[in-house]
């Protein structure tokens, strides 16, 4: 299992989407989030993407720049279309819109369709509670990407539907950041990777039945990933409508076409300075935090830990000793590279690659 620094795995992520002809700034910006995904311990979000994201490009399902346009703007709202544009550039450029609307309004709501993949959601509401607000966004596949079951069935009718909010406190930010199915796709497929099995409750075969072995749940016939019980549909079914809904993207429907990169979202900034003071949020935020952690654990090696917390703590150790990929997973970013002109080698000591059509 190859161990690369995250400066390297982000300079290699670069300058693959450079060769593969996007704008420097968006190679950029999708570099930066999918090596960052991997750092707070978000495999499934990280440069595992790197293939799929080529295979796009080559489509042509996905743009090379930036088309981000303005539809509509008012007082507090905006609404984007993306035409395709990479989703790290979107969901950034609709969190700082929403900041700004929250401003000056008191709240900002920013919806976005035809963004290509989101990726982490978590960073975005988190970047929003740095700039001292309350952050929150949802995310739909606009009707494709249909793998989870609806709540009491067993064929799929939505896709994973995440949700993020992110809190701001005097240290680092509370971030909330979950699937609305028991396990994203990413996670299983992860899973499947490494040979791992599936914890009880994450998925279904095609005929209905639990399943622990990632085979059976992709088949073929592709099975079913589960919801978080009753209120994760009932909330799968809120994001579906705000995501796809409010932005114009489209919600879950009969549809010809099952996988897609596009995604629907929304984002939203709330200015907690127009309430109180934003140190005696945080201050009200961090106590809070401070007594629910102060309960005994359950278990005698436990503790209790507050949500992003273990995201912290991996960032930190990952920034030291190295981000970890996956042998299948490396060998296909590997095989992507080579579809854009770059030759990567990893010895034991040493990661190095070169353009073939640049020769250097």
């Amino acid at each position: 299992m190859p161990n690369i620094s995250p400066e390297e795995l982000r300079h290699l992520t670069l300058d693959i989407f450079k060769e593969a002809g996007v704008e420097l700034a968006v190679a950029e910006r999708v570099a930066d989030h999918l090596v960052d995904s991997n750092l707070v311990g978000m495999d499934s979000h990280g440069v595992l993407r790197i293939p799929s994201y080529i295979k796009w490009l080559r489509e042509e399902q996905i743009a090379r720049d930036d088309r981000i346009e303005i539809l509509q703007e008012h007082r507090a709202t905006v609404l984007l279309d993306a035409h395709a544009t990479f989703g790290p550039m979107a969901a950034l450029r609709a969190a700082n819109l929403a900041v700004n609307k929250a401003r000056e309004y008191g709240i900002g709501f920013v919806a976005v369709r035809n963004s290509s993949h989101t990726g982490r959601l978590g960073e975005y509401v988190e970047h929003i509670a740095r700039e001292g607000c309350v952050g929150f966004m949802c995310c739909n596949a606009q009707g494709a990407g249909q793998v989870v079951a609806a709540w009491g069935g067993k064929e799929p009718r939505l896709s994973t539907n995440p949700l993020a909010w992110g809190i701001p406190t005097s240290g680092e930010p509370m971030v909330l950041d979950m699937a609305t199915s028991s396990a994203s796709e990413g996670k299983i497929r992860m899973k499947w990777r490494r040979r791992e099995k599936l914890p009880d409750g994450w998925a279904i075969s095609a005929e209905g039945h639990p399943v622990t072995d990632p085979s059976d749940f992709y088949g073929p016939p592709m099975g079913a990933i589960l919801s978080q019980g009753h209120k994760g549909y009932g909330l799968a079914l809120v994001v579906d409508i705000l995501a796809g809904a409010v932005s114009g993207g489209g919600c879950a429907r009969p549809i010809d076409h099952v996988h897609t990169p596009m995604n629907g979202f929304v984002t939203m900034a709330i200015n907690v300075e127009l309430f109180r003071e934003l140190g005696e949020f945080t201050g009200a935020v961090d106590d809070l935090l401070a007594y629910v952690k102060s309960g005994a654990a359950l278990h005698p090696e436990g503790k209790v830990l507050i949500p992003n917390e273990l995201e912290i703590n991996e960032h930190r150790r990952r920034l030291v000793e190295g981000i970890d990929i996956d042998n299948e997973t490396w060998q296909q970013i590997v095989e992507a590279a080579g579809t854009v002109g770059i030759e990567v080698e990893l010895t034991t000591d040493k990661l190095r690659w070169r353009s073939l059509n640049s020769g250097s």
